[in-house]
């Protein structure tokens, strides 16, 4: 049970899931993720974020009941309509039976198409509209995109509080501390990073236009609907989805490889080492033994990804494969690649990458590496090339 009031008046009601091993059934959550909820007690009483996934009925309910009568709920704020937050909408509005749903046109549709709630139990708001709650007010605004075309955020004008939905959020769940102030916050931003990569990413549009939106708002608190609340510093989860969202990237080099007996691994090893060996900044990751979603993390902020592709059946090898997939879904720009691989008895497997990231509008930095069983001495001068030709992408 995680209750606390954040300022007089507002509470944080929300639930952990530690149960959970892949968020959306894809990416991976060892630390689990936490649905964060948040309750106004005002003249209107208002919980906003619609709840959590279904299955925490009863912690939620329990959560509220240490501040307030859940049946004395007058309106339940949806700033977006994905089940993880409101899966738990029909059990709260057969409890609060007079509550309303606060929501955009778009979410109302979907929440109707989700879970069969009658048209009359919403009010639905457009960009710059408020409700008065009492002493509190909310404004809403319209910020499609960030992650799906329903998305609003709220923000309460009296403490100015933003609660922004899945922006600025963050994998893991809140183990006693809920403030960057209280928690690891090195932990929390390395996941909001991989958590913008896998969820948000593709939308990097839509987050700088949400960013410019709210750039006249006074904002003294972040609530987001997963991971900390940020009040000391909400300006440093800012600046990582600007960052994010613009493609910045960091001049280091990311490996990623895939082997299935040794002979890609060991030719990505000394890649690294050379390229270490002249200053440069680099990391591997291993596409068997690591899950996608960390790659897609540490592509996001590194300048130039090197693949290291087997050829499998006569394609790419598959881990590898699913990764530049991922990479072209999520739409990360302005990056340099690199190719190496290796082969049995036939090869050409790496061409199904190259033109994945060709179609991303990457830049190519050669030669192409592919050898055939194990690493020759024929091969190194390649890599010799290739290493001179990365320092100077990194100049």
């Amino acid at each position: 049970m995680t209750i606390c009031e954040i300022l007089p008046n507002i509470y944080y009601v929300g639930v952990n899931d530690r149960l959970t091993r892949f968020f959306e059934g894809i990416w991976f959550i060892p630390n689990g993720i936490s649905y964060n909820a948040y309750l106004i007690i005002d003249e209107k009483v208002t919980l906003v974020e619609g709840g959590a996934k279904a299955g925490f009925e009863r912690e939620l309910y329990n959560n509220i009941s240490m501040v307030t009568s859940p049946e004395k709920i007058d309106y339940i704020v949806v700033n977006h309509s994905e089940p993880d937050h409101s899966g738990t909408l029909p059990f709260l509005l057969r409890i609060a039976s007079n509550a309303k749903i606060v929501s955009s046109t778009m979410a109302k549709n979907i929440l109707m198409n989700l879970y069969n709630i009658p048209a009359d139990r919403f009010v639905t708001v457009k960009d710059g509209d408020i409700i008065e709650l009492g002493e509190h007010k909310l404004r809403f605004f319209n910020t499609p995109g960030v992650h799906w075309p329903d998305t609003i955020m709220t923000y309460e004008e009296r403490n100015k509080i933003l609660f922004s939905g899945d922006a600025f959020g963050s994998y893991g769940t809140l183990d006693g501390g809920l403030f960057d102030d209280e928690v690891d916050i090195k932990f929390y931003l390395e996941e909001a990073k991989r958590y913008y990569s896998n969820i948000v990413g593709a939308y990097a549009y839509a987050v700088l236009n949400a960013l410019k939106k709210l750039s006249g708002l006074e904002i003294r608190i972040i609530a987001p609907s997963h991971g900390p609340i940020w009040r000391r510093e909400p300006s440093k989860i800012v600046s990582l989805y600007e960052k994010l969202s613009k493609y910045e990237a960091e001049d280091k080099v990311l490996i990623i490889y895939g082997s299935m007996y040794g002979f890609t691994r060991e030719l990505a090893e000394y890649i690294a080492k050379k390229l270490v060996k002249e200053g440069v900044r680099v990391e591997l990751h291993n596409a068997v033994n690591e899950h996608p979603s960390y790659a897609l993390s540490k592509a996001w902020d590194s300048k130039i990804i090197i693949f290291g592709v087997p050829t499998y059946e006569n394609i790419a090898f598959p881990p590898i494969y699913y990764i530049a997939y991922l990479l072209t879904i999520k739409k990360l720009k302005n990056r340099y690649y690199a190719i190496f691989g290796s082969s049995g008895w036939a090869g050409g497997g790496y061409k199904q990458i190259q033109k994945m990231l060709d179609q991303l509008g990457w830049e190519m930095v050669e030669p192409v590496i592919e050898i055939r069983g194990a690493v020759k001495k024929r091969d190194l001068e390649k890599v010799n090339e290739l290493v001179e030709n990365i320092k100077r992408k990194l100049i």
